[in-house]
């Protein structure tokens, strides 16, 4: 049988894609202080078909043991479409996560979390979309190819494209405004992250083509969020992106000053050519010009 705290763990992961198990109980089994019943209810689901489980093949650089990570089935999001009667369940992806990419999607739905959180504990801004990287937008008839909604082939030849981690839509005020996550992880050093990233997005914007992604933006401009681990990680990038084509479209958050209390209003945003952090939402100021 399954029960509703069980579809809440079908619905995270249709959310996030991939989250492990300390993840999971924090959102669907808070009151689990050791882990045992979250264990058991995740293996029950593993062997009821409604979610897929891989090893964690790979230790985590951070000093984290090894672990199994979940991710959606194509059963769970079947059932899930049917129980809540919303079609878009069945485009989330339920292929297997890359062993070698999981610890970077862990960190980006970490990231996810921590949004979804700010935005909850209030009132004023609301969050209109979120788009995963492996959300799509259609499967092709002729081949059966898998298109994803971020991924956007600007040129052919030379090729120039824009992979964002995650985009989402915040709303305030009859404004909406786009916005691209980076979630990085300080395994590329930081010459290497601005020049492969840099010239899609400042193209991106300058052909107006994130508006493919939320035709629903009121605005002719986004925003592209990078989370670094740490503070001196976060400043090196701003320099390494100071002097690229669209740098005034960057905003740099450190993780270790990104929660849900601090994320909308606090001045943790970093331009790449001014010191003075900003928060992304102001008082006194629409949407349009947040994380100015």
């Amino acid at each position: 049988m399954v029960t509703d705290r069980d579809l809440k763990v079908v619905h995270a992961l249709a959310r996030y894609f991939v989250l492990n198990r300390q993840q999971i109980q924090r959102l669907c089994f808070s009151d689990d202080t050791d882990g045992r019943v979250t264990r058991r209810r995740l293996q029950k689901l593993v062997q009821q078909g409604m979610i897929q489980r891989q090893p964690l093949q790979m230790h985590d650089t951070t000093g984290g043991t090894p672990a199994s990570v979940y991710y959606p089935s194509r059963r769970g999001l079947e059932v899930l479409a049917e129980t809540l009667d919303d079609r878009r369940f069945l485009q989330v992806s339920s292929q297997s996560p890359q062993p070698h990419h999981v610890q970077h999607w862990l960190a980006v739905s970490e990231t996810h979390i921590t949004i979804d959180q700010a935005i909850a504990a209030q009132s004023e801004v609301q969050i209109e979309g979120w788009i995963n990287e492996w959300d799509t937008i259609a499967v092709s008839p002729e081949n059966s190819t898998r298109r994803y909604r971020l991924l956007t082939t600007i040129e052919e030849s030379p090729r120039l494209c824009c992979a964002p981690d995650a985009a989402f839509l915040l709303s305030r005020s009859g404004h909406k405004k786009v916005y691209f996550l980076e979630e990085d992880r300080n395994t590329s050093g930081v010459d290497r992250v601005a020049a492969s990233k840099t010239k899609g997005y400042a193209e991106l914007a300058a052909r107006q083509l994130h508006r493919r992604h939320f035709p629903e933006t009121t605005l002719a401009t986004f925003t592209v969020i990078m989370v670094a681990p740490t503070p001196r990680r976060r400043d090196h990038l701003r320099q390494a992106i100071r002097h690229k084509p669209g740098a005034e479209l960057w905003r740099f958050i450190s993780a270790t000053e990104f929660t849900p209390e601090s994320f909308l209003h606090q001045p943790i945003l970093y331009r790449c050519d001014q010191d003075q952090p900003v928060p992304l939402v102001t008082v006194s100021k629409a949407v349009q010009e947040t994380g100015s």
